[in-house]
């Protein structure tokens, strides 16, 4: 793919992939999949789905990468739109992974995080 030199933010985007070692570039293609699987479908025609108003009981497993645990806490809380200062805190935290965290460690946080956002959200849906 040709980058050319009139967009900043592709420039600025392939010059820290040049910076990544393997394993971050591996974490960083993850999320960028992530971020396209999660967009919402328009135009099916399909009815409205409901939401539920409880979390859903998706057990986590005993090993996880940090994007299947961020995949499943979004499915565990479909009441949490994906906005963009949800995205953002998710990514911050996602990131971690190219600073040394564990998957583990980047899970926890986001289990935390998530806990918060429902509890946020109950209480301005008065559940």
């Amino acid at each position: 793919m040709w980058m050319g030199n009139g967009d900043p933010e592709k420039r600025a985007l392939l010059d820290l992939w040049r910076e990544l070692e393997a394993g971050e570039r591996q974490t960083l293609l993850r999320f960028g999949r992530f971020l396209i699987s999660d967009r919402p479908q328009t135009g099916s025609g399909a009815p409205t789905e409901v939401v539920p108003v409880e979390p859903l009981a998706i057990p986590r497993p005993e090993v996880e990468s940090a994007v299947a645990g961020l995949k499943r806490l979004k499915r565990t809380y479909p009441m949490i739109e994906a906005d963009g200062a949800v995205l953002s805190e998710a990514s911050r935290i996602l990131m971690g992974k190219v600073t040394g965290a564990t998957d583990r460690e980047i899970i926890d946080q986001l289990e935390v995080f998530f806990g918060g956002c429902y509890e946020t959200w109950r209480e301005k849906h008065g559940s």
